[in-house]
């Protein structure tokens, strides 16, 4: 059969085919030789990347523009050709559609696709930015033009490899006890995020007092693959630490660490609960998955939630062999579950997990799953699939925005406690918004939402990911399944974009009872206490009610006159096509641009691009996140910056900006540009208590914290909801 198929659809071939570094530039050209059936007038062959992979986007229109590609063959006939993004069956989305237009194509002719083709003057193709082991060209042809394509055997693949080391990462616990060891993650990264596998040399730490356990130096020798964990550590006399490193010319310093004497029953944990592998639409396998999050990102706990219409029922029964294998209570939980994915009118994107292992998958439907013996058991839309779960053992549901947005016109609080607001789709405050305006009560979770085989570690690259993926910190009496499952169902856990930032927020009831985030309680006033470690300075802080911020974190904003800042964000729409491109410039007329600096760019492919003493360039995309740029400027009181990109255009004196920033509003889901003399930082570590009197009425008040550092990172804590006691 194998040779049959070889024979009769045709193969190809790919050159080099010799392992690719993540991000590289260079030329790689495919050569489909044509089978015993040829390829009709009318047919058609296609060549598919995966939708996740971030390759240069192929054009045909420029020769000397980068990512350019041509399109070859021999004997008679015509063909023609397109890129199509949406060309083939998911996941293999991305492709090159080749035409046979006239005539037809004969057995041994040939069709070559040269990708990143020089000879008009292009650099070449930019390779995928994320490690893969095998990187597929999907190759499927119909030979009869039926409309009906079959793939060839033996599909053309090379290995993704990660470049060199640029980044010295070091993570750790946010709280450890006193005299109790913890583990101090190692690792290094490339410029695109990927674990430097062959990193080889010395890692040389500043030996902390009061630390006992690390090592003054650790060698890496290239077999570690980029990442060693490091047991045994103790503090002993420290309150709030950090660990910090050097390797050659590169630094680390850790997240914050709070050491206690007694963590008073719950201590926090961090974890990325969503992301997907090669099985559904992501990258490397499952178990590759579940071992990064483990062993390269360090994470407490984990999910993989793959579309349920891709999974199979094999598929389904190894997540759950993974899901035993990998637990280890104390030092990595995961949970059996997936997504239930449905069109956003029906219920949209909403991740389900269980408790238990070897429960059954109800899903949306069987759109991708061949076996359709178990097609009653899904449940469409969600109600159906509300009733379901709560028919069956312990299972949670978080809703999100994935592609699709999950429609919070449908909830179950039995079922919901949680919603994810950001991802490495992007930051998703109107989600969180709609649910305090719909007077739902539920705490806010982060997670990657990764399709790059880096869950709790996910870098955006250069494709449909705009932002780096979020983390979940909660607050557990324990790292096991079960306190991790009450830990969510108690809305105890706060949001990040990514960052380990501490943030302890505690609230106090006329009763002088303390309560966790998340808690729903009755009193008269709010009072509360915020301590904050922040992985870097600290801007600002808000208390919101609801909407309404009721108090701000510094109350006076000391502003550096000699510095402006111009920040772009917000998100196009709601749906799957939200990514708002802000290429563009600026300019500023009397004045000086001494120096510019990027703020809050998300990844290498973003950022400053040209500057002189009057202008300023940048690549940059948000997604519902913030960029910008930051000017050492000299001005005068008639200096004016004018903004230009594809999505607006404007100017403002800077005059105007002396007291407020100014801001000019574009419409979408918060697309702005802020300008603003750059507010200094805080300082990374903040205090403050603050209370109120709650309004009057019997309803919930939801009172949380947005916390946002010079970096542009933020965190969100779940809220507290505040009931009067006395309407």
């Amino acid at each position: 059969m194998t040779h049959d198929a070889r024979q009769y659809r045709g193969w190809a071939e790919l050159t080099p085919s010799t392992p690719v570094t993540a991000g590289s530039v260079g030329t790689w050209t495919l050569t489909y030789h044509v089978g015993e059936y040829g390829i009709d007038d009318g047919g058609t062959l296609k060549i598919a990347w995966r939708f996740a992979s971030d390759w240069g986007k192929p054009q045909s229109e420029d020769p000397t523009a980068p990512n350019y590609y041509t399109v070859t063959h021999s004997g008679a006939g015509r063909v023609t050709h397109r890129w199509d993004p949406k060309g083939y069956i998911r996941p293999w989305q991305k492709c090159v559609v080749i035409d046979v237009a006239e005539w037809a194509l004969a057995k041994g002719d040939t069709i070559t696709v040269t990708y990143g083709d020089t000879s008009g003057g292009s650099i070449g193709t930019v390779a995928q930015t994320f490690r893969e082991h095998t990187f597929e060209f999907k190759v499927v042809v119909d030979a009869f033009g039926t409309g009906q394509f079959v793939e060839i055997d033996s599909q053309p693949e090379i290995e993704i490899l990660p470049d060199t080391a640029a980044r010295l990462v070091l993570l750790a616990p946010t709280g450890v006890v006193r005299g109790e060891d913890f583990a101090l993650g190692v690792k290094f990264e490339d410029t695109w995020g990927n674990p430097a596998g062959g990193y080889r040399g010395q890692v040389r730490f500043e030996l902390p007092k009061g630390v006992s356990g690390l090592p003054r130096i650790l060698n890496f020798d290239g077999s570690e693959g980029g990442a060693i964990r490091l047991e045994g550590l103790q503090a002993k006399g420290l309150e709030t630490f950090t660990i910090v490193a050097r390797a050659g010319q590169l630094s680390g310093e850790s997240n914050p660490i709070e050491s206690v004497e007694d963590n008073g029953g719950l201590r926090p944990f961090w974890g990325d609960l969503h992301g997907q592998s090669e099985e559904t639409v992501g990258t490397n396998s499952v178990e590759d998955y579940f071992a990064f999050a483990r062993d390269i990102a360090f994470v407490d706990f984990a999910g993989h939630q793959g579309n349920d219409f891709q999974i199979s029922n094999s598929f389904w029964e190894r997540i759950g062999r993974c899901a035993t294998q990998f637990y280890e209570p104390g030092r990595f939980v995961l949970f059996p579950g997936y997504e239930w994915s449905a069109t956003t009118p029906a219920g949209g994107d909403r991740n389900v997990y269980y408790l238990d292992d070897g429960q059954p998958i109800y899903r949306t439907s069987h759109w991708q799953v061949a076996d359709h013996d178990d097609v009653a058991t899904d449940r469409y839309p969600v109600q159906e699939l509300f009733e379901q779960l709560k028919k069956g053992r312990p299972a949670l549901v978080v809703p999100h925005i994935g592609g699709r947005p999950a429609n919070l016109e449908y909830h179950d609080p039995a079922l919901e406690p949680v919603i994810e607001i950001t991802s490495a789709w992007g930051q998703f405050e109107w989600l969180l918004e709609e649910a305090i305006e719909r007077g739902y009560q539920v705490g806010f979770t982060g997670g990657s939402d990764d399709h790059k085989g880096r869950p709790g570690a996910s870098y955006p690259g250069s494709s449909s990911f705009g932002v780096y993926g979020g983390m979940t910190c909660l607050f557990a009496d324990e790292l096991t399944r079960q306190g991790v499952w009450k830990a969510l169902y108690s809305r105890r856990c706060y949001a990040t974009s990514g960052p380990r930032i501490l943030l302890d927020v505690q609230a106090v009831d006329d009763e002088g009872v303390g309560h966790w985030i998340g808690a729903a309680y009755d009193s008269d006033e709010m009072r509360l206490r915020l301590r904050a470690v922040g992985t870097e300075q600290i801007e600002e802080i808000r208390v919101m009610r609801g909407l309404e911020c009721v108090y701000r974190w510094p109350e006076i904003v000391d502003r550096d006159r000699a510095r402006v800042r111009v920040v772009w964000s917000g998100a196009r729409i709601k749906g799957r096509d939200r990514i708002a491109t802000w290429d563009g410039s600026l300019r500023l007329t009397a004045g000086v641009i001494r120096a510019v600096e990027g703020y809050a760019f998300d990844s290498a492919n973003e950022g400053v691009i040209e500057q002189t003493e009057t202008s300023v360039a940048w690549q940059s995309v948000t997604s519902g996140d913030e960029d910008g740029v930051i000017l050492d400027v000299e001005v005068t009181s008639d200096s004016v910056l004018e903004f230009h990109s594809a999505i607006t255009d404007f100017a403002v004196p800077l005059a105007a900006i002396e007291q407020e920033p100014f801001v000019h509003a574009v419409g979408g889901v918060g697309l702005q540009v802020r300008v603003e003399y750059l507010p200094r930082g805080n300082g990374r570590t903040c205090r403050f208590e603050y209370e109120e009197s709650l309004p009057s009425g019997g309803t919930a008040q939801p009172y949380y914290v947005r916390l946002t550092q010079i970096d542009g990172n933020r965190a969100w804590t779940s809220p507290f909801y505040v009931t009067r006691s006395h309407p």
